[in-house]
């Protein structure tokens, strides 16, 4: 389904990857493993395994997992490249580096790319199977809706790092963005 919508759902997904891959790029070493949130979500041991927290190493790693995971919508066997493979019920069971991440981010522009060349009318009306968190809804709404996702992570890492007082890149709509 080539058309003026999968362009701009193509733009979206870049944009939202180039924003996540700027934070995790200006996120200094010594900010890497420091919880955005720490009384709220301490980086910890799940309840079933894996870690679970607010590092933004974790924040990236979410946001990517989640829109990898939801790009294949259930209709396929799906598993995350190594090393993020390394996971207990979709919690990661260490720390990822910066190098891992940013090539998580790769993976996943690759990915999406991929998903928006074979996006069909017909695939983007089926419904999620039951199997899937969002049973029932539309692929096309879900796809729509992951940039905002990644989004989401990628300004929380950016607005922690500032007010970590580390000077993040600009981005396209920002004042002083050259190009």
């Amino acid at each position: 389904m080539s058309n003026v919508f999968v362009q701009s759902m193509a733009q979206n997904f870049e944009q939202a990857l180039r924003l996540m891959e700027a934070g995790l790029h200006d996120c200094p070493d010594e900010l890497w493993e420091v919880d955005l949130w720490p009384d709220e979500a301490p980086t910890a041991p799940a309840p079933h395994g894996g870690l679970h927290g607010s590092a933004p190493w974790f924040l990236g790693y979410h946001a990517l997992s989640t829109l990898d995971y939801d790009l294949a919508g259930e209709f396929e066997p799906w598993a995350p490249p190594p090393p993020f493979d390394d996971n207990t019920w979709g919690f990661p069971n260490r720390a990822f580096s910066k190098p891992e991440l940013l090539r998580y981010v790769q993976c996943c522009r690759d990915r999406a790319r991929q998903s928006l060349d074979g996006l069909t009318e017909e695939l983007a009306a089926r419904e999620l199977p039951s199997s899937h968190r969002y049973h029932g809804m539309l692929f096309g709404v879900l796809v729509g809706s992951l940039p905002l996702h990644v989004v989401e992570h990628a300004a929380q890492i950016r607005q922690f790092l500032t007010a970590g007082g580390v000077r993040v890149r600009a981005m396209p709509g920002d004042r002083g963005y050259t190009g």
